[in-house]
């Protein structure tokens, strides 16, 4: 899963959590739901808990550490006196340093974490199974203020929960508003489909000689996670259903949707590739792209809900929205994916582990989150205030269509990509051949089938 960039303070937040928390008239979400932030029943709690507990973030910007352990040293300390939180960054390196301390016996007690970057740890029995502890301590009232495919997705079918929800990612689509009206192209709706996606995209994308020079899109379909879903799009899966090590990614959908975003990015150029988004001071991930988005070298992003982060990276550049992400031949299917908090299964400090967790999903510290990122929390009973939060701490977001987001989180279904049997593994062999198609370039799109077997036979063994 890929991370945003320039993401400011909690305290440069404050004026705007203070003014959110008077915020009256709250809207009633489905049966059995608070109506108000006021009515969320809490889980079981130990305040009394002390001890030192170490939280390892994967951080997006220079003052994550900071702001996060600014909020823990004050707010948090409001309510457990005598349990100190450490944030530290993740260690960059060769490797996985963070298994190997697991394995040591030196990790941290708790870790952000998503299906995909949890699965390896889990894999190698050292993530906590937090599914008792939930049972034990949150009743059905108490788990009803969360979106129930928020909590869905922090367990795989064997039951295991790996985590409690941190925040909800959703794909979608920003685009610049100027660029879009300078080249006569209808600002995106729920109409836009592939067909019209793909006019858009090609009219936006400007070029000098065979230099292209404004791309018209990023739609990063070489990287598993979101290939997954545009084949969904099309009306296939990337594994069957009934049988986790099956690949099936190289039916006939799959490879329509392959060529669909071959053809753009390879015979077009149209669509940005990895080593393009590099040259913007980023990387070839979601920093490259909202670098180059912000220069207004790209005119459409499909990407994630990181409003902070657009509105920071374009700054006074040009007006800019988001929108639903246009749907595919077999409908709009909605990439949504819940990062967590997961516990590490060889923590000395076990019980003070889980009295932050639970604090850390809980409304107090979503509704900071919300201030200091503009992510959307999961619970429902900040939701209402959301809108109001992000455009007083970034005004140009008062005119981004941001509703899209809520509207999506509550209405479109959105869902984590399904799971391999070794889902890490599966990811490392298909992002490897979806580099020879959409990267190198030189490999047609029935290569998948091949793939598939190779992923299926490594599944299998």
């Amino acid at each position: 899963m890929t991370r945003p960039v320039n993401r400011r303070s909690f305290l440069a937040a404050g004026a705007g959590l203070a003014a959110a928390a008077t915020v009256g008239g709250r809207t009633a979400f489905a049966q059995g739901t608070p109506e108000a932030a006021g009515a969320v029943v809490p889980p079981t709690t130990d305040t009394s808990v002390s001890g030192r507990i170490r939280y390892q973030i994967v951080p997006s910007g220079p003052n994550d550490v900071n702001v996060l352990q600014e909020f823990f040293d004050t707010t948090f300390r409001e309510t457990y006196a005598d349990l100190e939180v450490v944030v530290e960054p993740a260690p960059s390196g060769s490797g996985d340093p963070l298994l190997a301390s697991m394995v040591a016996g030196d990790a941290p007690d708790i870790i952000d974490t998503w299906t995909s970057r949890a699965t390896p740890y889990i894999d190698a029995d050292q993530i906590l199974d937090l599914k008792p502890l939930v049972d034990r301590d949150f009743s059905a009232d108490a788990l009803a203020d969360f979106f129930p495919w928020v909590l869905d997705a922090q367990t795989l079918e064997s039951g295991l929960q790996w985590g409690m929800p941190r925040y909800v990612n959703i794909i979608v689509l920003w685009y610049n508003r100027s660029m879009l009206e300078d080249a006569g192209v209808a600002e995106p709706d729920d109409s836009w489909n592939q067909d019209t996606y793909r006019d858009a995209v090609l009219a936006l994308t400007q070029k000098q000689g065979d230099r292209t020079r404004v791309y018209g899109g990023h739609i990063p379909a070489f990287a598993y996670n979101r290939f997954s879903h545009k084949v969904e799009q099309w009306g296939g899966r990337v594994v069957d259903p009934e049988d986790n090590t099956l690949a099936t990614f190289d039916s006939a959908e799959g490879q329509a949707a392959a060529e669909w975003h071959r053809q753009l990015m390879v015979d077009e150029q149209a669509i940005t590739d990895p080593q393009f988004l590099t040259t913007g001071g980023g990387t070839a991930g979601v920093a490259g792209a909202l670098a180059n988005f912000g220069a207004a070298r790209i005119a459409t992003v499909e990407e994630g809900f990181y409003p902070f982060a657009y509105a920071d990276a374009i700054g006074e550049n040009f007006p800019f929205a988001v929108a639903p992400p246009p749907a595919g031949l077999a409908g709009r299917s909605i990439s949504g994916s819940a990062d967590g908090f997961s516990i590490w299964a060889g923590t000395p400090n076990q019980d003070a582990a889980w009295e932050v967790v639970k604090y850390a999903s809980g409304p107090d510290f979503q509704r900071a989150l919300v201030g200091l990122t503009g992510y959307l929390p999961v619970r429902r009973s900040v939701l209402p205030d959301y809108l109001q939060i992000v455009s007083e701490s970034r005004p140009q977001l008062a005119e981004a269509n941001l509703q899209v987001g809520i509207d999506l989180l509550e209405n479109g279904d959105p869902h984590e990509r399904p799971l391999f049997a070794k889902d890490a593994e599966a990811e490392q062999l298909i992002d490897a051949g979806l580099e020879r198609i959409f990267v190198v370039g030189d490999t047609p799109v029935d290569y998948l089938v091949e793939l598939a077997a190779q992923v299926t036979e490594a599944m299998r063994a």
